[in-house]
């Protein structure tokens, strides 16, 4: 845990999303981590980030798109779409996540 009350994750996904929504693949950090390495190690903390409300995450059919065309994401739905390395790329196929940050996640940053 940081001091701030996130974990190493956590802090991985909301860092990047001061400036939101922004999809999936624009919160990878550098081209040396693959997507599957990206997925196990960003999902958790965007899964853990949207049960406590200081995310939301919608799934969209192409990006970019108005954040309120998306279907929101949470609990078991969110875990096993997240999960999958595919949704981490820039080239995700016919689903596309993309997460924004919530008035209670600024607090974090």
């Amino acid at each position: 845990m940081t001091e701030e009350g996130l974990d190493y994750a956590e802090v991985l996904v909301l860092d990047p999303l001061e400036d939101s929504p922004r999809p999936l693949w624009e919160l990878r950090r550098h081209e040396e981590t693959t997507l599957r390495e990206l997925a196990d190690i960003l999902a958790p903390g965007l899964i853990s980030l949207e049960s406590r409300g200081f995310v939301e995450v919608r799934r969209f059919s192409g990006w970019p798109a108005r954040w309120d065309e998306g279907v929101p994401l949470t609990g078991d739905d969110l875990a096993r779409e997240s999960a999958r390395a595919e949704v981490w790329s820039e080239e995700p196929g016919d689903v596309v996540l993309a997460a924004h940050i919530t008035e209670a996640g600024y607090g974090f940053l």
